[in-house]
């Protein structure tokens, strides 16, 4: 751990964290807004990718207590990497299952798809990136167990904070 965090920085980083489902919501609405041409085609795109953030975003929230409650020394049980991980991996996993949908959807239709709820979904992306880097805080996660190497590539060149405590990860292991 880097820093002991205020209860304040805590509580901060436990609403970011649930934050995750206030996009979820958001894509619910997005579906369901007038302007989409088929909500229940919609809906079948973003369905598996709104359960999974939910039931992750459970996880990852009840981790974090543990976390914050270790900090304000409340409890002597820490967060359990794991499941931490696990959480994450599925979140991952079903961001890669929506493109892969969002896709399909597109060779179908023959040409150029956008879909409406991207926008959304890229929030979720850069969301759970900085829940990574929140966790990493805490918990000596094994990012190649939670991602692709594409996937942390790209994570790496987009936030200098995860590639800096990659480094410092493989350089504690050497050691």
């Amino acid at each position: 751990m880097k820093k002991n965090y205020t209860m304040d920085e805590l509580e901060v980083q436990h609403n970011f964290i649930t934050e995750l489902y206030d996009l979820s919501e958001q894509l619910v609405s997005t579906v369901e807004s007038p302007f989409t041409r088929d909500p229940e085609g919609q809906m079948a795109i973003v369905e598996p990718l709104i359960n999974d953030i939910s039931d992750a975003t459970d996880i990852l929230a009840e981790e974090y207590m543990l976390i914050a409650s270790q900090q304000r020394g409340k409890s002597n049980t820490s967060a359990n990497k794991g499941k931490v991980e696990g959480a994450l991996r599925k979140i991952f996993n079903a961001l890669n299952d929506y493109n892969d949908r969002v896709k399909d959807t597109a060779k179908k239709a023959h040409g150029a798809f956008a879909n409406i709820a991207d926008p959304i979904v890229a929030k979720i992306q850069r969301r759970i990136e900085e829940v990574v880097v929140i966790f990493l805080e805490f918990i000596n996660l094994s990012l190649a167990s939670i991602l692709h190497k594409q996937q942390l590539d790209a994570i790496k060149a987009r936030d200098p904070r995860i590639a800096m405590m990659v480094h410092q990860h493989a350089m504690n292991m050497q050691q």
